[in-house]
């Protein structure tokens, strides 16, 4: 029973050992661990004001909240009405799209915003979303 335990004993600390050499320095986890890719997330956001047309976006922010916030302070900044800024929409690792139909006194009429692994995508989901007339307004990517 002892050999066993002796076997056991040399085998754990073999597999430590040999598990130390492989993971990178400072990692703390396996690869694929949920720990781990929390890491890797990055979040945009887009705030418009409806009332001018104002735009403000994030980009690279480690949680959507302050992504959010960023984009809101963003459009303030921006805007003559800074009041009617509202957030519009996240993303999470991608790209996301505004796209903007004008009313003739200069307010938005409509908006709609889409998704994508990189720009373009973005920008046709949204404006597939609005419809006729709508024109691109602003659009942000995080890295990936």
């Amino acid at each position: 029973m002892s050999a066993i335990r002796k076997i056991l004993g040399v085998a754990v600390v073999a597999f430590a050992l040999l598990a130390s050499m492989l993971l990178p320095a400072g990692a703390t986890s396996a690869p694929g661990d949920s720990s781990a890719a929390a890491s890797g997330r990055y979040y945009g956001a887009i705030a418009l004001s409806r009332a001018d047309g104002a735009v403000g976006w994030s980009y690279d922010f480690r949680t959507k909240k302050r992504a959010g916030k960023r984009a809101l302070r963003e459009c303030k900044k921006a805007s003559d009405t800074p009041w009617s800024c509202r957030k519009i929409a996240w993303v999470r690792n991608g790209c996301l799209a505004l796209a903007v139909r004008w009313n003739d006194n200069g307010t938005i009429a409509r908006y709609k915003w889409g998704v994508g692994r990189n720009k373009r995508p973005a920008y046709l989901s949204a404006l597939n979303k609005c419809g006729f007339g709508c024109k691109r307004r602003a659009w942000t990517c995080t890295t990936r």
